[in-house]
């Protein structure tokens, strides 16, 4: 990959993994191009996560900011 995976945004990352998961399936890989296809796809996977783990706190503190706006209702 050429592309610096940090650099990737989430929808990248999660594109390239799902090439990746296919080829592998597909079974027609050596062993260690197999080996180098798993490693990509295991840090690929780990910076979905992180992007989405992300995205998840944003969303609650948004909506924690939303709720403190609100005037409440009694």
């Amino acid at each position: 990959m050429s592309e610096n995976q940090g650099q990737l945004s989430f929808e990248d990352a999660l594109t390239q993994l799902e090439e990746i998961v296919a080829e592998l399936e597909g079974g027609g890989l050596p062993l260690e191009q197999a080996l180098e296809k798993f490693e990509q796809a295991t840090r690929l996977k780990k910076q979905c996560e992180e992007q989405l783990a992300q995205a998840e706190a944003r969303i609650e503190e948004l909506t924690e900011e939303s709720d403190e706006e609100e005037p409440s209702v009694s």
